[in-house]
């Protein structure tokens, strides 16, 4: 199988070669035991995907020499951010981040609502989730991770906001959205009648996902895949 190694744009050399930072260097020379010759596949997060003969892989480090490249390979078409609160269970934040980056959501938002119990946010680590997960499935682009946000400040007239008790369902409002689509989904609990409110007084249009009440990274998860499949 071809391997695929994620390198920041920054080690990207403007002679045609890439350098692999010391974490995948290491990984490529002492766990995979690739040497000189080897042909690898490797990903910059921002939509670059090139073929890289090594040339050089040993303790001093792993170099390749650029052979070919693609522009935005497995990439969706249609632009998506998922706001999703912080949740008090961090493990089912990363897999929602995890399934985030496999099913196409360019950008991540970890929201701050009124019923958010835990506010504990490692970006680092996130990163690190989704970086693991790009790698897995191939894409080229890594999602934008933004920072915690209050809900208050990221609710507006094209946001999609989760409700179960929404009259209209989420796929009859992504079938004609234009891009790019934005859904956001409240934590353990769901959002507020307060939050329900200020949404709907924003513009924003409440949706539903489907007859039963959902964990709130399965909601996400959910959503994500449905804009998707919409097309």
């Amino acid at each position: 199988m071809d391997r695929l190694f994620f390198v920041p744009p920054e080690f990207f050399l403007s002679d045609g070669y890439v350098e692999f930072p010391p974490d995948e260097a290491n990984h490529a020379f002492k766990v995979l035991r690739l040497r000189s010759g080897a042909v690898v596949s490797v990903v910059d997060g921002q939509g670059v995907c090139v073929q890289a003969q090594i040339e050089q892989s040993d303790r001093r480090g792993v170099r390749g020499r650029i052979i070919a490249a693609q522009e935005n390979p497995c990439e969706p078409t249609r632009k998506l951010t998922i706001g999703l609160a912080l949740l008090k269970q961090r493990s089912r934040y990363r897999i929602f981040l995890e399934k985030s980056v496999e099913l196409g959501v360019t950008t991540v938002l970890p929201l701050i609502t009124e019923r958010t119990e835990s506010r504990v946010w490692r970006k680092d680590r996130a990163r690190q989730v989704m970086i693991a997960a790009l790698k897995q499935c191939r894409r080229s682009r890594l999602p934008e991770l933004q920072s915690p946000i209050s809900l208050d400040s990221v609710i507006g007239p094209d946001s999609l906001l989760a409700d179960p008790n929404a009259p209209t369902p989420l796929l009859t409002v992504v079938d004609r959205s234009q891009d790019p689509v934005t859904i956001l989904i409240g934590p353990e609990g769901g959002f507020t009648e307060n939050e329900r409110i200020l949404a709907q007084a924003r513009g924003a249009t409440l949706v539903r996902l489907g007859p039963r009440h959902l964990r709130a990274e399965t909601a996400a998860i959910c959503s994500a895949a449905a804009v998707m499949l919409a097309g």
